[in-house]
């Protein structure tokens, strides 16, 4: 499938040939665009949403996020934003030289992977449960966690829900 930004034309996803079908999305630029030139608060409007929810690029580099993510990580919006996921999770990976997505331990990172996939397929992930090992006020803890995502145009829509510790 190919994907078209709806407001330039530009071709965000070249698809796997000339004749597949069209979907519709916002390139990067006109995201950037919208915000600022439309003024839209898109937090303003991710806080609408129930769960923690972080908007992501490609390599899932934090762009924008609600207000119930960011007191899931309890980090400042200013932190977050620009950051990697692990980092803004306080993965145990991001702590190490490589830094996050870059370790042995990242290839089977669920989060990673859910962000990833769904950017590259346009696949969506629903209710994937992962644990992630992180490091708080330096001590190893699990964070328990409920991933789903869902693509549109070049941002991919991260939710994190808690989940029940086994």
């Amino acid at each position: 499938m190919r994907t078209i930004c709806s407001f330039c034309k530009t071709v965000i996803s070249p698809g796997a040939a000339p004749d597949d079908p069209i979907s519709h999305g916002v390139c990067k630029s006109c995201y950037e665009r919208i915000l600022t030139e439309h003024r839209f608060n898109t937090r303003k409007y991710l806080d609408l949403l129930d769960a923690p929810v972080f908007l992501v690029d490609g390599d899932a580099n934090v762009l924008a996020a609600n207000s119930l993510a960011v007191a899931y990580v309890k980090a400042p919006f200013a932190q977050v934003r620009g950051s990697l996921c692990g980092k803004v999770l306080d993965c145990i990976n991001s702590f190490l030289p490589k830094g996050c997505g870059k370790t042995d331990s990242c290839p089977d990172c669920t989060i990673r992977n859910a962000v990833t996939g769904t950017y590259s397929t346009g696949t969506p992930v629903s209710g994937r449960q992962a644990v992630l090992t992180r490091v708080v006020q330096g001590r190893e803890e699990d964070l328990h966690v409920i991933v789903s995502t869902r693509k549109d145009g070049d941002i991919v829509l991260l939710r994190l829900e808690p989940a029940p510790s086994v």
